[in-house]
């Protein structure tokens, strides 16, 4: 069985999607961006800056699930070029133990609202 997880801590989509999907012992992040959850504004900004929303808000609703960031085990990222993939990983390491980061993919694409960075995660629930 799954079931639906919502946090008011970071920006809640609307339409048919989850922010959070969970079964027994895992838990799937819907891709998150850099809005603002206290504003509902989108953090233009730099790659640093807009990866700091994104990954402030992974955090928030891990944490509203009464996790850490420990608990990340993957993370799926998106970023709009290669070039500037070293901005975005300076801010990314930050948010994870050096020695036990998260498996990671990282792929260029088109982002929604024309921004920088989306990270998906999977969590460890159990």
């Amino acid at each position: 069985m799954k079931e639906k997880f919502t946090s008011v801590k970071a920006f809640v989509p609307t339409g048919a999607i989850a922010q959070v999907s969970k079964t027994k012992n895992i838990a799937f992040l819907s891709g998150q961006v850099s809005i603002d959850p206290e504003t509902q504004e989108v953090v233009q900004g730099t790659m640093a800056q807009q990866t700091k929303r994104v990954l402030d808000n992974i955090r928030n609703i891990v944490e509203d699930m009464g996790l850490g960031m420990d608990s990340v085990i993957k993370c799926n990222v998106f970023i709009s070029s290669m070039e500037k993939f070293d901005e975005f990983n300076k801010v990314y390491q930050k948010y994870f133990d050096p020695d036990n980061p998260p498996a990671r993919q990282t792929v260029t694409a088109g982002i929604w609202g024309d921004l920088d960075v989306e990270i998906s995660a999977e969590v460890v629930v159990d």
